[in-house]
């Protein structure tokens, strides 16, 4: 979690003796920042890395419990949401997205003038759209890897691309995977074909974007979470 603001309802569920669980994973930018003299209540710079740190080890105190799991997906129940993170799956009646800013959107040329003709971000939304067709998932995690998964029993023909990043290691599944480098989206009314670097192409008929880790948005949109740009 990065958002403060998320942290201290987070810590309060924990004071009030709720039974509060909180997932995370090193990766923050917080970590980076060398030295920080604007948070409220300390008189002296602090290392983001010492701040993180403190955070932690308050969290601990509280008695809430910290898992250092990717969240991979969030199901809706009738009464209940089902957590499926890279390890376990865990059931909760409430949910705090506190993820921070994603910072890995991609900059691939015609991809989001597309969204919504072809280009998709939640596999469990929209991959009944795409039934004995073949479909594209860019990423190269455990996230890009779930997504793929859910298009299993539903997409003819299903590819991995990596976009340039290094082949995830993937157990149990027989996916294609492309680690080529793309430059371009194209397609007239709709998504049709991923260019390459190296001017080789795919023909697909829906892309699925999994860049990185889930973030908050991405969780937000597959729980049909109405999300607007601020």
């Amino acid at each position: 979690m990065e958002d403060q603001r998320e942290y201290q309802l987070v810590y309060t569920h924990g004071r009030a003796n709720l039974k509060t669980m909180i997932f995370y994973q090193e990766e923050t930018n917080l970590k980076k920042a060398d030295k920080i003299e604007n948070y409220y209540g300390l008189y002296e710079p602090i290392s983001g890395k010492k701040l993180y740190e403190i955070g932690i080890k308050q969290a601990r105190k509280l008695g809430i419990e910290l898992k250092k799991e990717e969240v991979i997906n969030i199901i809706a129940l009738p009464k209940e949401y089902e957590v499926i993170t890279s390890k376990e799956k865990y059931r909760t009646k409430s949910i705090i997205l506190a993820t921070g800013n994603q910072k890995n959107k991609t900059n691939i040329k015609g991809l989001e003038e597309r969204e919504g003709k072809g280009v998709s971000y939640c596999a469990v939304c929209d991959g009944f759209f795409y039934k004995n067709k073949k479909v594209a998932v860019i990423g190269n995690g455990n996230y890009a890897i779930q997504e793929a998964k859910e298009l299993i029993s539903l997409s003819k023909e299903i590819t991995i691309l990596t976009n340039g990043k290094e082949k995830p290691i993937v157990k149990s599944f027989d996916f294609n995977i492309n680690t080529k480098e793309i430059v371009q989206v194209v397609g007239n009314q709709k998504v049709e074909e991923v260019i390459f670097q190296d001017g080789t192409s795919l023909k697909v008929d829906g892309i699925f974007v999994a860049q990185g880790v889930a973030g908050g948005f991405d969780l937000a949109k597959k729980l049909g979470i109405l999300t607007r740009k601020r």
